[in-house]
């Protein structure tokens, strides 16, 4: 691929490689201007590919009866969750890491630990929702473990069994990615900064 051809590549709807290429990014010695800049980039790319198109089939499927579409919504969402930790992480390639970075963001997000019972390990609980929800979903695009209804708690465990609501499970989402952002549009969260820097700058071929 030509340099001409990268350069004109869409990495979100509104943004090209040539526009990340043209911010002035440094952790060390910021300009903020420029920064917010990056940060709306990272918005439109997740909120353009994934939570966009989810929130469109929940409004569809609100008249449906039944609901239909919850896996589908329930599979573009394990891929925010998924991207959100590989930028927080600065993982340049999830080959053999969605496991990890699963387990990672749910372990230490609260509204999945609101979820758990006294007596549940947040990891193994963890673990069980990646592999029945989002390896279920992406390689077989079926599960039998797992339930996404419309109705009660943004998740439940009981008999070995999984109950999602997508509804909310979308929305906890959204408010995740909002405080990631905020996150990076501090000047303090160099570490931050830098591993978003490292991550986006992979997807742009630098």
């Amino acid at each position: 691929m030509s340099d001409t051809t990268s350069r004109s590549l869409q990495i979100s709807p509104k943004y090209t490689v040539k526009f990340w290429r043209g911010l002035d990014l440094d952790p060390e010695n910021p300009t903020q201007y420029e920064w917010l800049k990056a940060i709306d980039v990272l918005r439109d790319r997740i909120e353009g590919r994934f939570i966009k198109p989810a929130q469109t089939l929940i409004d569809v499927d609100k008249d449906s009866k039944p609901h239909t579409f919850g896996f589908a919504i329930l599979a573009l969402d394990c891929l925010v969750l998924e991207t959100i930790q590989g930028f927080r992480q600065g993982v340049t390639n999830h080959h053999g890491q969605s496991g990890r970075l699963f387990v990672g963001f749910l372990s230490n997000w609260q509204p999945f630990l609101a979820c758990l019972g006294n007596d549940m390990v947040a990891a193994a609980k963890a673990d069980d929702f990646y592999k029945q929800g989002r390896c279920a979903l992406h390689h077989s695009r079926a599960t039998d473990k797992m339930t996404v209804g419309i109705s009660g708690p943004m998740m439940r465990f009981e008999n070995g069994q999984i109950f999602v609501n997508r509804t909310v499970f979308h929305s906890e989402l959204e408010v995740e990615l909002k405080r990631c952002l905020a996150v990076l549009a501090d000047p303090n969260s160099v570490d931050q900064r830098k591993k978003f820097l490292l991550k986006m700058n992979s997807v742009c071929g630098i």
